[in-house]
């Protein structure tokens, strides 16, 4: 995740200057800890990060940015010699990466790893574990990790990611040396997707701000079509115009609450998305370059134009009472019924 180009290194990774500043002090000084817990959301570069970590421990062809002494371990993978690209490829046996299985990171899962652990590595110089999604590890298997995070065999270097502390057992945390990760600037993630998804630039703008600093979420958005999405949604809930017609706009209102309901799975990312569209149009007179729906500009100063805050309020309530009501396990159809209706009466009004 998030390559740029085919060159050394942690510089393909981008907007991560100070936990990758961190590693790369630890790599120079021959001071890696020997538990680290990288935080943050989802597709920031967390695993990313330690993949290129586990190279820089084990590259023999790298460079070291500043002399420090003899070159222990190189803070620049070469990311091209055959032990590089046997570990970005996942296939390096000394490189092991652990994930859940349906949500949960299973006892026998750390049992297998503490097997594997108890054996000589087969060829790297730091054998490195990643474990993914740590804060999903159940009690038993994180209780059985403690001793080897406290531990680990000699030369072994262990990673977990998470998207916060609090989510992992203190214990856990506490032998861990933490080093959080930022979200993605917006620019960082549309120049990606830019430059190597090929969408233009508009476009791009527009699934990096609703990616909400996580190119990964902007790859998925990018890939369901999250815009065609929003444009039939502000159509057809009548949120790309003011319809004058009362009797109309609730006929047109029930076909769309009976649309939504035939995805339930997919319903609370449609009312986001609708969210994220009332949202803009409340900013939109005072902050019109914080609007996530850049490509739609003209659309929003026209419907802006037309409604008042006190409209926009009373729709956001309704969305976001129909967001509850459904998590509640409310009558799905009546539901977004009642909340249709509601959003097309008032803009009738």
């Amino acid at each position: 995740m998030l390559p740029k180009t085919a060159v050394s290194g942690f510089e393909p990774i981008v907007g991560q200057t100070f936990p990758i500043g961190i590693l790369q002090r630890f790599l120079r000084r021959a001071a890696v800890p020997h538990a680290m817990l990288f935080t943050g959301i989802e597709g920031i570069g967390k695993r990313t990060t330690a993949r290129v970590m586990a190279m820089a421990l084990n590259c023999r062809e790298g460079t070291k940015s500043v002399d420090e002494g003899p070159p222990v371990a190189f803070d620049q993978p070469c990311r091209r010699c055959p032990l590089c690209r046997q570990i970005e490829a996942g296939k390096h046996p000394d490189i092991i990466e652990i994930s859940p299985r349906k949500g949960i990171l299973r006892i026998d899962q750390v049992r297998e790893l503490l097997a594997s652990l108890a054996m000589k590595p087969f060829s790297a110089t730091h054998r490195v574990v990643i474990i993914d999604d740590a804060h999903q590890l159940n009690p038993e298997a994180g209780n059985a990790l403690l001793k080897v995070l406290e531990e680990p065999p000699q030369g072994t270097i262990l990673v977990l990611t998470a998207p916060q502390r609090s989510g992992l057992l203190t214990t856990i945390v506490s032998r861990c040396r933490h080093i959080p990760f930022n979200p993605l600037a917006t620019e960082d993630i549309a120049g990606l997707l830019v430059e190597i998804q090929g969408l233009d630039h508009i476009l791009s703008k527009t699934l990096a701000k609703a990616a909400g600093g996580s190119y990964t979420k902007a790859l998925q958005l990018a890939a369901g079509k999250w815009h065609q999405r929003r444009d039939w949604l502000v159509r057809a809930s009548g949120l790309d115009r003011i319809d004058p017609h009362r009797t109309l706009a609730s006929t047109l209102a029930l076909a769309f609450a009976a649309e939504l309901a035939k995805n339930k799975a997919q319903i609370d990312d449609d009312l986001e998305i609708l969210k994220s569209w009332v949202r803009d149009l409340s900013v939109w007179p005072f902050k019109a370059t914080h609007i996530v729906n850049a490509d739609r500009k003209e659309m929003l100063a026209h419907v802006r134009a037309q409604l008042s805050d006190r409209q926009l309020t009373v729709i956001w309530e309704a969305l976001e009472k129909a967001q509850k009501d459904i998590a509640g396990n409310a009558n799905l159809r009546l539901t977004l019924d009642n909340m249709a209706l509601r959003m097309a009466c008032l803009r009738a009004a």
